[in-house]
Formats: structure tokens, C-alpha cells, sequence
């Protein structure tokens, strides 16, 4: 089926119903884009997930990394996480929306059914965006605190109202450049993109000012859990499939807009791989090197106080650029999920209306700052066992073929309602990835089994749920309504 295969009898439900309303509609997920309205090539979506992974979040991964490990250790881990959380995420996601140019959560339905691509959705965006949103809030709220307590001489505050005030500004930002599309998140991440990169290289020049490359490789991790070296590895390799992971739930939706597949695929390796290793090894340097883990304390530590201003405000301004990208895709998917009601809210009013609980988040809980780490692995159990189930269905299963018009027609009776709009195959195989994941390595107690040495605990999650839902899709879905995967 080609993409021009669904222009017609669509035209009719998109927006207000006009035909004028077809590209307003696309660019909102609620039909797919056509290759002449995609925006980006591949420099924009590059510089897209560039700007979507330097952000501070980069800094935290780095210095929670160099808690367990020493630099020499923390490089490979770095490397070696980041790369195959990125790889599998981005072949379960950007591929099949890149080639579509379908929203990501609508083409779940084919995996999990109507009613399951809403239980999914609400597991894996509601309440992982609204978390990212407050914790990106307040670490924009402790760096601007930083910084007027850097240019006015003052101690910073990481708790107190200015923090407070910091963070609720942010959101309310991102929420003005969502509401006015892709095309302005597009603009703002070429202006912000680049000038991030070049801070991220000065700063690993400074830090090399003040220590050699031996020196740096010779330091200790600043608070290793465990007295065995081997094991302490492997968490800091986990930390860092986790934060590739963590891109399940956007970089579907943020790779619709660009031009083909390859557009699709390839910058996350140039953008969010290369820039997510660049921005953790800064922070795994800079926390071992001045023996803390949060970026608003050591950047004046490496750069003295005026650099220190002008780097903490780049890097507050760079979770905006994060903010937005998790928040477009956040509500391009909640259109598709929602009710027909929620569909006729106006896109600036639902931006408001899902930006909520993120504001109170970040006033009457600043402590989610303290448990990123936590977060960030937690996020893992989910998203590295939805990895695993994607690539098998689409690939393994599907063929890489989809039927749009299924996808975006009425649902009842349709070839993906399976049962009542859920796909019990798919549901318990990401029950089985979760709880694989969890036996492994429990991320709120770091206690795991002897397996995880040598297995970490996202691979194994992720090679769970895809073959349980291979396998059990082979042996068991028959009939026109179950899914229409391909025979033989």
C-alpha cells in the first residue's frame, strides 16, 4: 500500500473536516504523513536528537555512572549501554514510523489491538512523560538557580521558591513552543543543537586543563555499591541501556517527520547515540574529578564564574529543547489513544490540561530530582520489553507491512481489534519482559541475581517479550481480525 492510499477517505474526519484540514491533521498524528509534508532530512533530525539528548539528564547519567565506576570502566559502559539501548530502540520505532510516516501509538494498535495501544500508551507516556516533564523542570530550576547565585555571589538553593519559580516557567515555555508545532521545535533545536555540542567540547577541554588524560583515567568511582568491580560494570552498563531505552516513548513520533527510513534510523546513532556518550562523559569526568554528581555544582567548579554562568544557562535552555520534543510526542500519541471527546479539545488546551500534574510535580515534589537514577532504570523494565516486542512483530512477523487504512479507519471489526480491542499475546509477553527484568535486577534496591552478571537485565527483558510474542503469535492468531499477519 502506498502512502497516497489513505489521502482520500480520511480527508473527510481530519480537524474540522475539510480537505484544507488534511496536513494540520497529519502533522498532529491523526492521519499519516505524506513524504511531501515530512520536515525533516537528515541534518534536522539529527540536530532533533542531538538537542533532545545533551541536556542535563546527559550530565546525570554520566555522574551516576562514575558512582559505580572509575572513568576507565565508565567509558566502556557508556559506550557499550548507550549503543544497544539506542539500536534496538530506534529498529522498534523510527524505522516503521519513518517508512509510514504513521504516529507511533497508532501503529501499536497492530501490536497490542485499540484498547491496548491506550493501556500501553498511559503506562509508558502519561506517566513517564509527566515525570521526565518535572525532573527536566526542576533540573531547569536548579541551574538558573545556580547561575543568579554564580553571578550574584549568593549560595544556591536547590529547594527554595527561586528553584520553584524556575521550574514552573519551564513548563509553561515548552508549553508555548508545542502549541505552535513542529515547525517552531524544529527552529529552536537548530539554534540550541549545535551551540550545546560546542559546549560540551569546551568543557571537556577545561576539565583537561585541570587533570591529563592518565590522571582522569586512574581516578576511583565516587561511591561503588558493591565491593565486587565486575558487578558495579555491569550496573553502570545497565544505567546506560536504560537511558537508551528511555527514548522508546519519542523517537517513533519525532522520526514521522523526516523523509524515508534511512532518515529515519541512522541520525539516532549520529544524534542521540553520539551526543547522549559526549554530554555522560563530560559528567562522568567532571563528577569524579570534583566529587559531585550534579552538573548546576561542578560546571562553575570547571569554569570559574563567568563561564559557569554562561554554560549553566545554555544547559537550562537545552531541557527546553528536551521538554518540547517529549511533549509533542507525548501529545501527538494522546490524540490517537484518546476518546473522540478528547480529540475535540483544542491542541493549546490539551497541552495545558496535560502539563498539570507536571507543575504540581515540581512544586510540591523538588525530591524527584533526587531520584532520577531510580527513575531512569525503572523506566527500563517497561520500555527494553515494548523494544523487544516491536521488533519482532514488525519485522519478524509483519514484514515491515502495515495497512493504514486499518490503522486509521473505524476500529470494531477492523484487522486489528483481535479481542475487544486488546491483543492478549502482545500484553502478556510485555508482562513476561517486565517481570524478567525486574527478577534480574530490582532498580529500586540494585539486588539481582547471579544471570545479570553476565546478562545485564534490558537484553534479557527485551529477547523475553519478542519471543514470547513471536512465538505465541505463530501458534495462536488465526482470523481475519487477529492482527492480518501475513501467512506462512
Amino acid at each position: 500500500m502506498t502512502m497516497q492510499s489513505v489521502s482520500g477517505p480520511y480527508e473527510a474526519t481530519a480537524a474540522d473536516g475539510t480537505p484544507d484540514s488534511f496536513a494540520a491533521a497529519a502533522e498532529r498524528g491523526d492521519a499519516p504523513l505524506l513524504p511531501s509534508e515530512r520536515l525533516w532530512g537528515f541534518k534536522e533530525f539529527t540536530f532533533s536528537n542531538s538537542a533532545l539528548a545533551i541536556a542535563t539528564w546527559a550530565f546525570l547519567i554520566g555522574g551516576a555512572v562514575g558512582l559505580f565506576v572509575g572513568p576507565k570502566e565508565g567509558i566502556a559502559a557508556i559506550v557499550i549501554g548507550n549503543i544497544l539501548g539506542v539500536v534496538l530502540t530506534a529498529l522498534a520505532t523510527t524505522v516503521m514510523t519513518g517508512r509510514y510516516g504513521v504516529e507511533q501509538f497508532t501503529a501499536l494498535r497492530s501490536q497490542f489491538g485499540y484498547n491496548g495501544s491506550r493501556v500501553v500508551y498511559l503506562l509508558a507516556v502519561i506517566v513517564l512523560t509527566m515525570g521526565w516533564l518535572a525532573v527536566l523542570a526542576m533540573m531547569f530550576g536548579r541551574s538558573i538557580d545556580g547561575l543568579t547565585a554564580l553571578a550574584s555571589g549568593g549560595t544556591a538553593s536547590p529547594m527554595g521558591i527561586k528553584t520553584a519559580i524556575a521550574a514552573v516557567g519551564a513548563i509553561l515555555l515548552t508549553r508555548v513552543i508545542v502549541a505552535r508545532g513542529p515547525t517552531s521545535i524544529k527552529v529552536f533545536n537548530m539554534i540550541v543543537s549545535p551551540t550545546l555540542v560546542l559546549l560540551m567540547l569546551g568543557m571537556l577541554w577545561l576539565i583537561f586543563r585541570q587533570h591529563s588524560f592518565a590522571d582522569l583515567m586512574a581516578m576511583e568511582a565516587l561511591d561503588p555499591p558493591f565491593e565486587d568491580r565486575h558487578l558495579n560494570f555491569i550496573i553502570a552498563i545497565e544505567i546506560n541501556m536504560a537511558a537508551g531505552f528511555s527514548w522508546w516513548p519519542y523517537i517513533g513520533n519525532l522520526a514521522r517527520l523526516t523523509r524515508n527510513e534511512r532518515t529515519a534510523f541512522w541520525p539516532n546513532l549520529v544524534g542521540i547515540f553520539g551526543a547522549a556518550v559526549l554530554g555522560e562523559i563530560v559528567g562522568l569526568f567532571a563528577a569524579v574529578s570534583l566529587g559531585d554528581s550534579d552538573p548546576t555544582i561542578w560546571m562553575a567548579g570547571i569554569a570559574g564564574i563567568g563561564v559557569g554562568i554562561v554554560a549553566l544557562g545554555f544547559v537550562a535552555f537545552a531541557n527546553i529543547t528536551s521538554m518540547a520534543n517529549i511533549l509533542y510526542t507525548a501529545i501527538v500519541g494522546l490524540r490517537q489513544v484518546g476518546t473522540a471527546g478528547l480529540r475535540r479539545i483544542g491542541w493549546g488546551t490539551l497541552l495545558f490540561g496535560f502539563c498539570v500534574i507536571p507543575l504540581v510535580l515540581a512544586v510540591a515534589m523538588p525530591q524527584i530530582y533526587d531520584g532520577f537514577f531510580i527513575f531512569l532504570v525503572w523506566t527500563s523494565a517497561l520500555n527494553s520489553a515494548l523494544a523487544g516486542i516491536g521488533i519482532a512483530d514488525y519485522f519478524f512477523l509483519r514484514r515491515q507491512r502495515l495497512d493504514l487504512r486499518a490503522l486509521h479507519g473505524p476500529q470494531k471489526n477492523g484487522a486489528y481489534e483481535f479481542i475487544g480491542g486488546f491483543n492478549p499475546l502482545g500484553l502478556f509477553a510485555l508482562v513476561v519482559g517486565f517481570v524478567t527484568y525486574v527478577w534480574l535486577f530490582n532498580p529500586q534496591t540494585l539486588a539481582n541475581v547471579e544471570a545479570f552478571r553476565y546478562l545485564t537485565a534490558s537484553l534479557p527483558s527485551c529477547l523475553a517479550a519478542g519471543l514470547v510474542h513471536y512465538g505465541l503469535t505463530r501458534m495462536l492468531a488465526r482470523g481475519p481480525r487477529w492482527g492480518d499477519y501475513p501467512k506462512g
